[in-house]
């Protein structure tokens, strides 16, 4: 199998521990999201369910993934294939697209909906909430199209802005948030512990990054 940029793969081969390519260098050495550098020998396929398309407007340019990610085809003008940084918003993490055109900074789960999700029923859907509450989970099972009123409905704020432990919906608590620190820090993927704790990858960037979880 081609190792390609965006990519969930195990590493080390055989191990239970996973990362995401960031980008292959040299069609030899592959940069993870841990940042490390590792030969492509040293890295074994995953099967799974996430699929690709090319970002429309952008065809030839960025490519997006059911998953959330985003991967430029030709980073800095040149013919690397990178996958992109996430803003950093804390409500809507995005990424910013260029052409010869235009600029764009867009949400992820915007870019996710408009290329895997159907279309709305009606125009008034026209607003996106997670199905979990969790906005940082970006897969396209997890997103669905409302109108203004759900999107405004107390209730489904509520869980929108809920964080922490606050969150009923919180799959984290200050233990795992201390020990998700400790363990990046000994350099474990973000991939690798999203999985670990059955969150998303941009998740646990924002707990690393102490852009979540500030209190602990």
């Amino acid at each position: 199998m081609s190792f390609l940029a965006g990519h969930t793969v195990q590493y080390p081969c055989h191990s239970p521990h996973t990362a995401v390519i960031v980008e292959v260098w040299d069609h030899t050495t592959a940069e993870l999201d841990s940042g490390q550098r590792v030969p492509l020998t040293a890295l074994c396929s995953l099967a799974s369910d996430e699929q690709w398309r090319p970002v429309t407007g952008f065809e030839g340019l960025y490519r997006i993934s059911s998953h959330g990610k985003v991967v430029s085809l030709h980073y800095k003008q040149t013919d690397r294939h990178r996958l992109l940084r996430v803003l950093s918003p804390l409500r809507y993490p995005s990424v910013s697209l260029h052409n010869d055109l235009v600029s764009q900074q867009i949400g992820l789960n915007r870019l996710v909906a408009l290329h895997f999700l159907a279309p709305p029923t009606e125009a008034r859907f026209s607003h996106l909430i997670p199905k979990d509450g969790n906005h940082l989970n970006l897969r396209v099972e997890n997103l669905q199209w409302a109108d203004q009123a759900e999107r405004e409905d107390q209730t489904v704020l509520k869980r929108f802005h809920a964080c922490g432990v606050r969150s009923p919906h919180s799959k984290l608590t200050a233990e795992s948030v201390q020990q998700i620190r400790a363990l990046a820090a000994q350099g474990h993927s973000n991939q690798a512990l999203a999985e670990q704790f059955g969150v998303s990858r941009p998740a646990i960037s924002y707990v690393v990054r102490g852009k979540t979880w500030r209190t602990v």
